[in-house]
Parts: structure tokens; C-alpha cells; sequence
């Protein structure tokens, strides 16, 4: 596909990601009914693209709520005979609808639509592990987004946010194509490697478990990261790699594995597989935590604060918890 063809195609998912966002807001009203069933009818059946936006908005909606009555079944049935796809994956793109008014066209609001767009995501909390044309495997850690650019020339993984570990194939060492990972700071190029390319803000962190990478930032300068280091750079520059910890991959297993780590600086590590706000008080973000917690289960982390520390877990929703000194 060409820069010209894929720009067009990522403007077009754009527009039907907003125009679904609108029609999701419609069939929350109360006032909704027949007319609106029948237009949301024409809209998807006009275009493939239309329907997987709804298939993308779900991803930000089927967590929070239900299915809507008669509205969602009917296009659900219409929509699975116009396309000729299973009732499952109709189903999947369609759960969007569901009953949660302002709360759900709230997070369409706040979540990042390049993320959805991407070629393939993970929501807060997720790790999906993904094998790649060339044998290459991709792990995308929580809340990241990457596409996916293979060409007769190069190996693209373009990482939008969050974090990926790759683990690029023994019989791809030597592959005349060069694997790179593309950031806005700068390029990461495997030299037949494992290894880890997270967004920090304005800087990416690169940690390199075996082999090595040569690291460009955008403004052209160039440093080599060797296996057991890691570095960030920005823009402009990179840092001297510092030795890396051996459980720093600990993640691809659904593990956070802290060793003397402030408790504030915990709790933003664990609060990225967790939604919603999760943080510490200025007055125990000085305590120092050890130990190997499961991302899939931050309530058995808090549970553990609570046991080996003087403070209370205070929570005023699941999505609202803050760690404060025990009174």
C-alpha cells in the first residue's frame, strides 16, 4: 500500500470512528426509535469501514454497560446478512450500544482515537502476544498501539504508545531487511535481539535482554545498547546505558517484579494495568516495596500494601483509590 492509499484509508476509519461515536450517542437517547433504526441501517450497509468502527467503539464501550433492547438485535441481524460475517464477530462489533449515556461518550471523548486505529491494541490491564509474518513475536504490554509495516524493504513496527517486548526470529538474523521499531523520537533497530521500546512521554526507554540494538534519535545521533542495558533518549539524544535488572521483562508474564522501589513510583507502575486514578499520599510515597505482584490482580497488590505497611487502602469506587497513612 502506498504513504498516499494508507493516509486515505486512515482518514476514512477516522471519520466513520467519529460518525459511529455520534450514532452511539443517538441510540443512548431516550428518544430513539425506528427512524434512527432505520438510518443507522443505510450508514452501515454503505461500507465495510463503517461497520468495523463500530467493531473498533466497541472496545471502548463493551466494558461499561449492556446491550440496548430491540435497536442493537435488529442491526445486529441486518448487518450480519449484508456482510456475510459471523453473528459472533457482528455481535462483538455491536456491544457498543450500550446503556450508559454521558459515561460512555466520555471515554470515546478521553481515549486517544489513534489507538484505536492502529492495527493492533491493548486496553488498561491487557497483554496480548502476537507472532509477526517474518516469525518475529510481539508482546504489547497495557494500554499500548502499534502498526505493522513489512516492505521489500524494511521490518516497520511503528509504536504509537505503551510498551512492546520483541523477540525477533533466529532464522530472521540474517534477513537482508533491517527490523525496526519507529517512535517520535527516533528509531530502534534490532541487530538480532530481544528487547524492549516503551513511551515515556517525551523520552523511550530501550531495555536489551540479548544481542544488541543501534538506537537514532530523529535528530540523527546514534549510540549501540548492548544485552543487559538499557538507555532512554529523546528527540535530540540518548543517555549512557545503566545495567538492567533481570526481571525487567518480568511484564510478559503478567508480573511486576520491584525491588526496594518507592511506594510512590509502585503505585504509577501499578496503576498503568489498572483504570481509573490509583496513586499514594506525599506522606507514605517514601516507603520502599519489594516483591513480585500479578498485573492481573491489583486488588491482591493493595491487599499486600495493606498487610506490610501502615496504611489504609481508601477506596471510593474500584476506579478511585488512594493509599494514605494509616490514622
Amino acid at each position: 500500500m502506498t504513504t498516499a492509499s494508507h493516509q486515505e484509508l486512515t482518514q476514512s476509519r477516522r471519520e466513520a470512528l467519529q460518525v459511529a461515536a455520534q450514532w452511539y450517542a443517538r441510540l443512548c437517547s431516550e428518544d430513539a426509535g425506528p427512524v434512527d433504526e432505520h438510518a443507522l441501517q443505510q450508514w452501515l450497509n454503505s461500507d465495510p469501514i463503517h461497520l468495523w468502527a463500530w467493531q473498533r467503539v466497541d472496545q471502548l464501550q463493551a466494558r461499561l454497560g449492556q446491550v440496548p433492547g430491540h435497536l442493537a438485535l435488529k442491526t445486529l441481524e441486518r448487518a450480519e446478512q449484508h456482510f456475510s460475517v459471523s453473528r459472533r464477530s457482528v455481535l462483538k462489533g455491536l456491544v457498543l450500544m450500550v446503556g450508559t449515556g454521558s459515561l460512555g461518550m466520555a471515554a470515546y471523548r478521553y481515549a486517544p482515537v489513534d489507538h484505536w486505529l492502529a492495527d493492533h491494541h491493548t486496553a488498561t490491564g491487557e497483554i496480548k502476544h502476537l507472532t509477526l509474518d517474518d516469525g518475529t513475536t510481539l508482546t504489547l504490554n497495557t494500554a499500548s498501539a502499534v502498526d505493522i509495516h513489512f516492505n521489500a524493504n524494511e521490518r516497520l513496527v511503528l509504536l504509537r504508545e505503551g510498551e512492546i517486548m520483541v523477540t525477533t526470529a533466529s532464522k530472521n538474523i540474517e534477513n537482508p531487511r533491517p527490523f525496526i521499531v519507529q517512535t517520535p523520537q527516533g528509531r530502534v533497530r534490532a541487530l538480532g535481539t530481544r528487547f524492549s521500546v516503551r513511551v515515556l512521554e517525551e523520552k523511550i526507554q530501550v531495555a536489551v535482554f540479548e544481542h544488541s540494538v543501534e538506537v537514532t534519535t530523529r535528530a540523527g545521533s546514534q549510540s549501540l545498547c548492548l544485552a543487559g542495558q538499557r538507555l532512554t533518549f529523546t528527540a535530540d539524544s540518548a543517555s549512557p546505558p545503566t545495567e538492567l535488572a533481570p526481571t525487567d521483562d518480568a511484564w510478559t508474564r503478567q508480573m511486576l517484579v520491584v525491588q526496594n522501589m518507592r511506594l510512590d513510583v509502585f503505585m504509577a507502575e501499578l496503576g498503568r494495568y489498572r483504570t481509573g486514578v490509583l496513586r499514594c499520599t506525599p506522606s507514605v510515597a517514601h516507603y520502599r516495596i519489594t516483591g513480585a505482584f500479578r498485573v492481573d490482580d491489583t486488588d491482591q497488590a493493595l491487599h499486600a500494601l495493606n498487610k506490610s505497611f501502615p496504611v489504609s487502602i481508601n477506596a471510593r469506587t474500584r476506579y478511585w483509590v488512594i493509599v494514605d497513612e494509616k490514622k
